[in-house]
């Protein structure tokens, strides 16, 4: 019995590390057009800053005058919650997270504010055209995602973002759809070599296509990958 927690225990951490680490270098994606750098998103995310010049790249809007050097906690909040308030009015509802939340270095709800601005800015606007509005009461942008895996990948039979993904092939299909001739190879994959297979396809999305590894290969074919972090990356 013991043995099994401690199995599921470690489980459970690896996702977690996976998802820190592929929301990380998300975020990163986007601050280096400001030429800045998150090291840890608990510890750089709490004086309200990075998160700024995040949303104002996200939205390509300015949010106004905030305290580009915040030395003390007050200060931090108010950066904070200028960030925060930005966030409502761009109609992105967060669910019980606050500026302290942040201030304090919760991990868990950072990257759970992460999570909701990739869902906005990245996998919701993908399916949205320049006249197209949000609609209530249609599919997730989870469901859209994958009715659209479905659509470019007819063969494969994909039903989900975790196991799907694990043995590299569906990766280097889905790059040889977005692109036809760059990943032929997809075709023939030996799915027991799921790291090539995967290395192969996200190096010529990367190279030929301007798709960042923000998920790492191994991380990819890893039997606990979150579908978070899976949908980051394909979402892309």
């Amino acid at each position: 019995m013991a043995s099994m927690m401690e199995h599921q225990t470690a489980d459970n951490a690896e996702w977690k590390r996976i998802q820190q680490k592929t929301f990380t270098r998300w975020v990163n994606e986007h601050l280096k057009k400001n030429s800045r750098f998150v090291k840890d998103v608990k510890v750089d995310f709490s004086d309200g800053v990075s998160l700024i010049v995040l949303l104002e790249v996200l939205s390509q809007k300015r949010i106004g005058r905030y305290n580009k050097n915040p030395r003390i906690r007050a200060q931090k909040m108010e950066n904070v919650e200028l960030g925060v308030k930005f966030i409502g009015s761009e109609g992105i509802r967060l669910v019980n997270i606050g500026a302290s939340d942040i201030v304090d270095g919760n991990l868990k709800l950072i990257l759970g504010l992460i999570w909701t601005l990739i869902l906005h800015y990245q996998i919701s606007m993908g399916f949205q055209t320049d006249d197209d509005a949000p609609k209530s009461g249609g599919p997730s942008p989870k469901q859209q995602l994958l009715t659209w895996i479905q659509g470019m990948l007819p063969d494969k039979n994909v039903r989900n973002f975790t196991t799907d993904w694990n043995s590299g092939v569906n990766i280097a299909a889905l790059v040889d759809a977005v692109a036809p001739g760059l990943c032929p190879e997809s075709a023939d994959m030996d799915e027991s070599t799921p790291l090539e297979n995967a290395q192969m396809a996200m190096e010529r999305a990367e190279e030929w296509l301007g798709v960042p590894q923000v998920l790492a290969p191994q991380d990819m074919v890893n039997p606990n990958v979150d579908e978070l972090s899976a949908m980051t990356k394909i979402g892309r």
